[in-house]
């Protein structure tokens, strides 16, 4: 049995059917001048020096689109910005946590004597509920229990948590009327009053996060989370240190008892819902209720109140491991941060009528003002993206190989020589101008001097000329070498070649 027919022998035999099916000519075209295939051409200069640099950059280019890129940067991933819905509550202590709308509940609250904000029989009492108090710097209230629905204004992405409430009752002015009026609510009573025990108050968050485009879509329920405890003051530290769950960072992290740290949140039993402790929020900002407001003020922060914003950043990627799975798809989590402007401090007022329109109660409630933004970005994988970054990237390699071309033309030693190789002149134009305005008898006179074959084209005649020399009143183009004619011999030898094959062709149509 013979062998098989090698590639080369199959794809010269496909070739030649192919050339068999295809017509020679279209419209008195040959079709290989139709169809013909453009590509550049490359000079291939002989030089380590070069090759290596060439390479170096291309390999160091390379690391830096796969590792960084790619697998560090999750940069093949499409990534979208979620919509967020968010809930907070607040619910005063508890025994063991109980649910405070059962009846068998009981609420956990401290004493008054042990909490150092309030008055007590030691103090001495001044006007409006207020005392001054040994033990403390800054003015005691008398202290009021609230419940969570009493102690806060909760609303669509926000809640006021009240540490402080002032207390006016008021009566309109009966001497007010169409005369005028000098003051229109007459104070009859004030009182300020601490809400006691407010740092053992809990706070739920119950937040949901989705986005249509990718599909994804969670409840607080079905996500994980972390509270960031960012900073090394000593109320931070000793939060990471005191909390079993602390970590280094919310995704492959190691425990630790270092701030700045990474805690989960507590849990609810049933309905698995975050909340936190007003105390524990207070640490992770590194600040405490009884300490100074803005410069001033002379009150303290659980006087004058402050604004949070509560920053959740939703993900489902990490670095160096890309989209994050779990059994029900991409596995989406969530870190609380917590930004404080402790000079920024924040009241509401609440009207309450008890003999519309005389008589009312007037409620100044001073407090946290805690509001939630959402950050982050959700990703999956997308090939498009992927292509448009191996796009981009490329151009990297474009520059690394004109950087090195550059280099070699301007900066390396051997700079004149890599320019001749890297660089063609092409001939003078005035020449072309003026072979141009010839007639085709005064070009072929040139040619015979020249020793040239009269074959080609008009155009091709004038390129032979040029490639020969060109006109001698014209030669004012760059000083050529010693070697220059020997090189222009080639170039002619090359070019007579080429209009030869070309006259042949032409006879053989003919």
């Amino acid at each position: 049995s013979s062998a098989p027919p090698s590639i080369p022998a199959i794809v010269q035999q496909l070739s030649t059917s192919m050339g068999c099916l295809l017509c020679k000519t279209c419209c008195g075209t040959d079709v290989d001048d139709i169809f013909t295939y453009d590509a550049p051409k490359t000079v291939r200069i002989r030089d380590a020096r070069l090759g290596i640099l060439q390479y170096a950059m291309m390999f160091f280019i390379a690391v830096y689109i796969v590792i960084f890129q790619l697998i560090r940067g999750n940069s093949y991933l499409k990534y979208r910005q979620p919509t967020v819905n968010v809930r907070m509550t607040l619910q005063q202590p508890t025994v063991n946590g109980c649910n405070p709308n059962d009846n068998d509940c009981q609420d956990s609250y401290k004493p008054y004597s042990q909490l150092p904000y309030c008055c007590s029989d030691k103090c001495i009492p001044q006007a409006n509920g207020a005392c001054k108090c040994p033990w403390r710097n800054f003015t005691n209230y008398q202290c009021k229990y609230v419940d969570g629905s009493g102690g806060a204004q909760a609303n669509p992405e926000n809640i006021v948590i009240n540490t402080f409430r002032k207390e006016y009752n008021q009566e309109r002015n009966a001497s007010c009327g169409e005369d005028g009026c000098s003051k229109l609510w007459l104070n009859t009573d004030a009182e300020g009053r601490f809400m006691a025990d407010i740092e053992d108050f809990t706070v739920l968050v119950d937040h949901a996060v989705q986005n249509q485009e990718l599909g994804i879509a969670r409840t607080s329920r079905q996500m994980s989370g972390w509270l960031l405890v960012n900073g090394t003051t000593e109320p931070q530290k000793q939060l990471c240190r005191s909390t079993d769950t602390a970590s280094t960072q919310p995704v492959f992290g190691e425990p630790t008892s270092e701030a700045p740290c990474f805690i989960r949140p507590n849990m609810t039993g049933q309905e698995s819902l975050d909340f936190f402790t007003v105390r524990t929020l207070m640490m992770a900002m590194g600040l405490n209720l009884d300490g100074s407001s803005y410069a001033g003020s002379g009150h303290s922060l659980r006087y004058e109140g402050l604004t949070v914003t509560l920053k959740i950043s939703y993900f489902d990627t990490w670095p160096w491991h890309g989209v994050l799975w779990s059994s029900g798809g991409p596995n989406v989590s969530y870190v609380y941060s917590l930004v404080p402007l402790r000079e920024n401090p924040y009241k509401v007022t609440e009207l309450i009528y008890s003999d519309y329109p005389n008589k009312r109660m007037k409620l100044d409630m001073h407090g946290i003002y805690l509001s939630v933004v959402p950050e982050g970005q959700l990703g999956i994988f997308d090939l498009q993206t992927l292509l448009v970054t191996l796009t981009t990237s490329l151009t990297l390699l474009a520059i690394a190989a004109t950087l090195v071309k550059y280099m070699a033309m301007y900066i390396l030693t051997q700079r004149e020589y890599y320019k001749e190789m890297l660089i063609q002149v092409s001939a003078d134009f005035s020449d072309v101008r003026d072979l141009e305005a010839k007639a085709d008898e005064e070009i072929e006179e040139i040619m015979r001097q020249k020793g040239l074959p009269l074959v080609g084209t008009r155009v091709q005649r004038i390129l032979a000329v040029l490639a020969a020399g060109g006109l001698s009143h014209h030669n004012h183009s760059e000083p050529q070498p010693a070697e220059a004619p020997a090189r222009n011999s080639f170039a002619n030898a090359g070019s007579v070649r080429l209009l030869e094959a070309g006259e042949a062709q032409m006879r053989q149509r003919g």
